[in-house]
């Protein structure tokens, strides 16, 4: 592989890193439509202040045409926006297309400093610094992922070509280091947060599924104990009957015979049909009981939501994976599971979780979750496949069983505890290899039916 090559390797891959480093939503938030009628809206007011404010001339000095044209390049963001209003993903392109909208933008904070006056270029110089660190930490600049330090040098170097004044060097001099300074602080600042929060996600993640598990295995109990309580009812009912109708013969009996000394008898028959009909009543309140509380009826759950947010969470603890979420999304894919979102998120992770890891040795690189509704049972499908070492064959002929791993440090309850809450949501889990490698888990569970 020649040096070039190489290098062109190295940098898809950073830049993969950087992608997902990313929060999504944020980023999406930050670059809406209505964040940039805002932004519009406050350069206007900006560039009106600094042409017609008291004394503004004098202190700035600023061409607002040659402002407004500098101001052009930032709109390459405002397509962002446009292009991404309904979007909850963001592709390489629409990546892309922000670096370099963002780039636009700083140019044009950067030109503001550039065109004024050495008195005003101090004040915008602030808001440059400002806005080069709100978007390291907003895009994740590190030193390892730099692509939009790259475009504030850029755009540092581009507005340095407009200034006249010799004042103006000192401070580009100054300012410029300081913004990527800042810009890459923040952003290593926001990752190592982000890194932080996702393990404490993940011992929370790991104890949670563990009391899942727990309880999963006591509702089983709970719920075997009671199948049997409710077989023994049936039992006792019929044993009931049967004294009944004996009951009901001996006293036919009694009015046959005519016995002139019956009334002891008959009492003793009275009092054996009020302890039965107690009985009877004890029995049928507890067969409604047993009936009532043998399982918790399962909630309607969007999919899609928790492939999202699963994704963003895993992929900061796993960046060198590219993970990836192919759904309809115009489709609704509302699953029937017992425990709602949280157990739902649960599963999800677990297995996303595991097939990052691989087998401990050697981890997955990309891993891709699809979702649809199975054409023949009309049930949910998902479909988590990586490019790992997949199963050994001998795992793949047994049984999932907890306590049971390849990996060091690891406890082999996630797929475990998986599988347990799929089966407790009347669904399945299914592990094959695929034929060109990796490992591919498909999840069927009730999909909510809407009339």
């Amino acid at each position: 592989m020649s040096r070039l090559s190489s290098m062109g390797c190295a940098t898809r891959t950073a830049f993969q890193r950087w992608v997902n480093a990313q929060n999504v939503p944020e980023v999406l938030a930050a670059s809406s439509v209505s964040s940039w009628l805002a932004l519009v809206a406050l350069v206007l007011l900006l560039l009106a202040a600094a042409s017609w404010a008291p004394r503004a001339e004098q202190l700035f000095a600023l061409p607002v045409g040659t402002a407004l044209l500098c101001f052009i390049p930032a709109l390459v963001d405002f397509a962002f926006a446009l292009l991404h209003r309904k979007r909850q993903h963001v592709e390489t392109w629409g990546w892309l297309l922000s670096l370099a909208g963002t780039t636009g933008l700083q140019f044009f904070v950067a030109s503001l400093m550039a065109l004024s006056a050495p008195q005003g270029a101090t004040i915008f110089g602030g808001f440059f610094l400002f806005t080069a660190a709100f978007h390291g930490r907003l895009f994740r600049v590190t030193p390892r992922t730099p692509f939009l330090a790259v475009g504030t040098a850029l755009a540092l170097a581009l507005a340095a070509l407009l200034f006249a004044r010799p004042e103006h060097t000192a401070l580009f001099a100054v300012l410029g280091p300081a913004s990527l300074m800042a810009e890459l602080y923040l952003g290593t600042f926001a990752i190592q947060h982000d890194r932080t929060a996702a393990e404490a996600e993940r011992l929370r993640a790991a104890v949670q599924a563990q009391m899942l598990a727990q309880q999963e295995r006591d509702v089983g109990r709970m719920s075997q104990a009671l199948t049997e309580i409710l077989g023994h009812s049936e039992e006792i009912r019929e044993t009931l009957l049967t004294a009944s109708t004996t009951a009901d013969l001996l006293t036919g009996q009694l009015v046959r015979s005519q016995s002139l000394a019956r009334a002891e008898p008959e009492r003793l028959i009275r009092q054996l049909h009020e302890n039965l009909a107690r009985i009877r009543d004890r029995v049928a309140e507890i067969h409604q009981k047993g009936r009532r509380y043998i399982g918790s009826d399962p909630e309607a759950v969007d999919l899609v939501p928790v492939l999202d947010s699963v994704r963003q969470s895993v992929g900061l603890r796993f960046p060198d994976v590219s993970i990836a979420v192919q759904v309809n999304r115009g489709e609704p894919l509302r699953a029937w599971v017992r425990g709602g979102v949280t157990t739902l998120r649960r599963v999800v992770e677990n297995l996303v979780t595991n097939a990052c890891e691989g087998d401990g040795l050697r981890a997955a690189g990309s891993v891709r979750i699809s979702a649809r509704t199975e054409p023949l049972s009309g049930r949910l499908e998902m479909i988590i496949a990586d490019d790992g070492p997949g199963f050994p064959p001998e795992r793949l002929a047994a049984p999932i069983v907890g306590l049971s791993t390849t990996k060091p440090r690891s406890t082999g309850l996630g797929l475990y505890t998986s599988e347990c809450l799929i089966r407790a949501s009347g669904g399945t889990l299914e592990r094959q290899n695929a034929h060109e490698g990796g490992a591919v888990l498909r999840v069927l569970l009730p999909r909510e039916l809407r009339t």
